[in-house]
């Protein structure tokens, strides 16, 4: 069976209907729609079991309590963070935690070829990479950081006041849409250059 393949467990027959990725593209757009949005569905609502008239009595208290939930829920899954079926508990380290993991491990590994008088120009990105995986396989402490660090980030309240004191360039936003017109890279002198003034490519 292929990784992309689904295994949908169905209670009453005590079993799983396998479906595939080909499958579930095939699907027509209002029914992937009703799928997703029941899939949330069920996923939004867990942890909510305790969230009752009993525990508590106010109405508008345990509806705002249940969206909380709902809410933690969301933000777990785009963490990484939740229980995964037919997996061992959470699974971490998928989507912003495992970017910076792999940011960390990624500086660690040019930290180490400096440190070994090798130059980081000598090596292809992509190897680079595949030894930040590894050292991220090997060394949990990475994952572990980057969680600790993300979670650090989203406490931080949003700095409006630097921000607003910060100008934007017209001279920066006017060399971005040249090079998006363009398709291609300019050089830091080209960027300062008039549409007019810049060198033209030979014919």
């Amino acid at each position: 069976m292929a990784s992309t393949d689904l295994s949908v467990p169905v209670a009453k027959a005590k079993g799983f209907l396998t479906i595939t990725k080909e499958e579930i593209d095939a699907l027509p757009d209002p029914v992937y729609r009703e799928v997703l949005l029941q899939g949330f569905k069920s996923v939004f609502g867990r942890g909510q079991s305790k969230i009752t008239a009993d525990t508590i009595p106010d109405e508008a208290q345990r509806r705002a309590a249940a969206m909380a939930a709902a809410e933690k829920n969301w933000e777990d899954c785009k963490l990484g963070q939740i229980k995964i079926t037919g997996g061992k508990g959470k699974k971490v380290g998928t989507g912003a935690i495992m970017t910076e993991a792999r940011r960390l491990a990624r500086q660690a590994v040019k930290d180490a070829i400096k440190a070994d008088g090798g130059k980081i120009s000598h090596y292809e990105a992509s190897e680079i990479t595949a030894a930040a995986n590894r050292l991220i396989e090997e060394y949990p402490e990475y994952v572990e950081r980057a969680t600790k660090e993300i979670e650090e980030r989203r406490a931080k309240p949003v700095m409006t006041s630097v921000l607003s004191s910060i100008k934007i360039s017209d001279k920066k936003v006017a060399a971005a849409e040249a090079k998006k017109k363009k398709g291609g890279l300019l050089s830091a002198k080209q960027a300062g250059l008039t549409a007019k003034a810049r060198p033209q490519a030979n014919a």
